[in-house]
């Protein structure tokens, strides 16, 4: 396996664990009266899916550009 093929399995193992993991809080904290918890989990729940993909986004992108710089696609600096 490559090293960004790897890194993408993690990526989605995080983000299974995450969404899993948040799923759960809410479904134990859905006696609360107070709605606040769930506002503020779905919100964490959020930034981390954002942040993990945005991470390998970026890692895509830059391998992408790179990959261009070996051929006559992109034009070099």
């Amino acid at each position: 396996m490559q090293t960004d093929s790897i890194k993408l399995l993690f990526s989605y193992t995080i983000a299974a664990v995450v969404i899993i993991g948040g799923g759960a809080m809410l479904f134990v904290s859905r006696g609360e009266t107070n709605s606040d918890f769930s506002l503020l989990l779905a919100g964490f729940v959020g930034s981390a899916l954002a942040w993990v993909f945005g991470q390998e986004s970026a890692t895509r992108a830059v391998r992408s550009y790179q990959s261009g710089l070996n051929t006559d696609i992109v034009p070099k600096p």
